[in-house]
């Protein structure tokens, strides 16, 4: 929000009460009670342990998206590499076909190669 919108007073005033219960008084000031669970209760936020257990499944869960991902990088680079060696293997056939049919014509012939009869 800008500096100078005129909201942000009242957006400033809202936040507050919202966190304070709109009681008045200054969150430290309530008596017997710890500011951090306070605040906690104030904001809605779990208790301390669930907040680590949910950092630890959100790390947990990254790491098993990052195998994930490794895992399918090397299938799909293993699959290029044999499309490669399909297409490599494909020009090499079109290649002796193309020698084949233009060298049977040709006077002198390799003579090892068969001819088609035309």
């Amino acid at each position: 929000m800008r500096k100078d919108s005129p909201w942000k007073q009242n957006v400033s005033l809202l936040a507050r009460e919202r966190l304070h219960g709109g009681s008045g008084q200054d969150v430290g000031s309530l008596p017997g009670v710890r500011l951090q669970d306070q605040v906690n209760r104030k904001l809605h936020l779990p208790a301390p342990p669930g907040v680590f257990m949910l950092v630890a499944g959100g790390i947990v869960a990254g790491i098993f998206l990052i195998f994930i991902e490794i895992a399918y990088k090397r299938h799909k680079d293993a699959r290029r590499k044999q499309m490669q060696l399909a297409f490599a293997a494909v020009n090499v056939w079109r290649k002796n076909l193309q020698n084949w049919t233009t060298g049977s014509e040709r006077e002198g012939s390799d003579p090892s190669l068969p001819t088609v009869p035309p």
